[in-house]
């Protein structure tokens, strides 16, 4: 068959991508592909080691969010495990990954289903979020927004009704509360001893989205610069293509 362009193709298995979709499946081979190539033993088991940033860089048609929701679907129908009990240190933001492969053999040998019969509990899922979005993500906006008044020395409110929409939007965007306190602690940390820029340690600033995705990738970078873990991620030119 004549490829319609000349480049590095990425593979996915028909059928693994009938039954999760395609995007799961094709992240499945990724990691699939890291655990055979760098993959490290540790209780029993063979574990690749990565960061959010670290895949969207293997991954370059993906953003940070993207990546997220795909791991973290992955990770609720156990689909691959993850941790960081492995990490040396608590600043470390990269995460531990393994495939169940007992489980993905099953998953193969099933008739295909829909993607409603294959997670029927996503079926509802819109109407809990009417449900529920405002209690949980009130109680996350007054976190965040505590956790910056404590750590800024300021008094916003947490009912306002400019940083709660700031805020839920970027949360809706799959950042975490633990996102927004690293881009606290990071922007913080950049104007704290800064007359002119301390004045913009404020959630229309921090949370606008295009700033929040640039000070957390700062943040991440930072914190990967600064990792002094003995036995780090091995970086190679060949990211995210096959042999």
């Amino acid at each position: 068959m004549k490829l319609l362009v000349n480049d590095r193709q990425l593979f996915v298995s028909q059928s693994l991508a009938a039954r999760i979709g395609v995007e799961e499946a094709l992240f499945l081979q990724q990691l699939h592909y890291r655990l055979e190539t760098q993959g490290v033993k540790k209780d029993g088991h063979i574990w690749y080691r990565q960061t959010y940033q670290g895949w969207a860089k293997q991954c370059c048609y993906w953003s940070i969010p993207k990546v997220k929701r795909l791991i973290t679907k992955l990770e609720r129908y156990q689909i691959i495990l993850s941790s960081n009990k492995f990490n040396s240190f608590n600043t470390d933001r990269s995460k531990w990954y393994r495939i169940d492969y007992e489980k993905l053999d099953k998953l193969l040998q099933k008739k295909i289903y829909t993607q409603e019969e294959l997670f029927p509990e996503e079926q509802n899922l819109s109407e809990k979020k009417k449900t529920n979005t405002n209690i949980d993500r009130s109680n996350e906006i007054a976190n965040i927004i505590h956790y910056l008044n404590e750590k800024a020395n300021k008094q916003f409110n947490e009912q306002s009704k400019t940083n709660t929409r700031l805020i839920k939007g970027i949360l809706k965007e799959g950042y975490t509360v633990e996102d927004c306190y690293l881009v606290i602690d990071e922007q913080i940390r950049n104007w704290k001893n800064d007359l002119q820029m301390q004045k913009y340690l404020r959630p229309i600033t921090l949370f606008r989205p295009g700033n929040f995705e640039s000070y957390l990738n700062n943040a991440l970078i930072r914190i990967q610069e600064n990792d002094y873990d003995p036995a780090p991620v091995v970086l190679d030119f060949d990211e995210g293509d096959y042999e």
